[in-house]
């Protein structure tokens, strides 16, 4: 199998306690194979997505180690609950046999399980620790909107305090109050944020442009003439933009997955 080229790029480390959970939210593929059911089409769709997003976000810079999670919500009639990262591996390692249903992560279940237990219309988490979405997490002005990229952010993005590593279930109603019923992102303070999404591919798309609008929001700090910020017309006109025909993961995310599959790092489909 060839290997992904890694583009450097800092990440603040998050050392997040493990534990095995104990109710049937925790089934691994294991657990799931021991049952005698093979995957269905969706499964394998969505283990197949979710293989893709660990690939590149270890090829973009974006993971932390093996920490962080990035999950998919199964219907009932799979299962319920969410696939999501194993927690014991890189992420240039994992392949779809390696996603789990539900985590040994409690910080996975506590955060991906707020969301998913109060957002019907999401689909997709993915949860990053990026250098410079930390850096913004820590901002008293939050994230700001200066470029064409940041358009999808506008009026949708919410705000979570830090509480300590999100092993407390009671966290889940606050995270879930703090998300409200429209936000697609979540910029969790001095931590870091969660990009929702309808798919898989909407979440990642979501989350790298999140770390880019960060970047050159960092970038900026150092600029003593300040910057020229656009017209709050301007800004909701773009941001309804990014909702249609330009939304995160439309054009872009098949052209990355099958990047992937010519460079043999995932395989494609049966």
């Amino acid at each position: 199998m060839a290997s992904s080229t890694r583009r450097p790029l800092l990440s603040f480390l998050s050392i997040t306690p493990r534990r095995r959970l104990s109710t049937t939210t925790a089934k691994s593929k294991e657990t799931i194979l021991a049952q005698g059911k093979s995957p269905s089409p969706l499964v394998k769709k969505l283990r197949h997505d979710l293989a893709a997003a660990h690939q590149l976000t270890a090829r973009y810079g974006m993971d932390c180690l093996t920490w962080n999670h990035i999950s998919a919500r199964l219907p009932e009639e799979e299962g319920g609950g969410f696939l999501v990262t194993p927690g014991d591996m890189m992420y240039s390692e994992i392949q779809p046999e390696h996603i789990l249903h539900s985590s040994e992560n409690v910080t996975a279940n506590v955060i991906h399980g707020a969301v998913y237990e109060n957002r019907p219309d999401i689909h997709a988490i993915m949860h990053i620790h990026t250098h410079a979405v930390c850096t913004v997490s820590t901002l008293p002005q939050g994230l700001q909107c200066l470029v064409q990229d940041a358009a999808m952010f506008y009026n949708s993005i919410a705000y979570h305090p830090w509480e300590g590593i999100s092993d407390d279930w009671g966290e889940q109603e606050r995270i879930a109050k703090s998300l409200g019923p429209h936000a697609m992102t979540l910029m969790m303070q001095n931590h870091g944020a969660c990009t929702l999404g309808g798919s898989v591919g909407e979440a990642w798309v979501r989350a790298f442009y999140l770390e880019r609008t960060a970047q050159i929001q960092v970038a900026t700090l150092s600029n003593p003439q300040g910057v020229i910020a656009p017209s709050q017309e301007v800004l909701e006109h773009a941001a309804k933009q990014t909702q249609g025909e330009y939304a995160p993961g439309k054009y872009e995310w098949d052209a990355l997955v099958r990047m992937l599959e010519k460079e043999g790092i995932i395989k494609p489909l049966e």
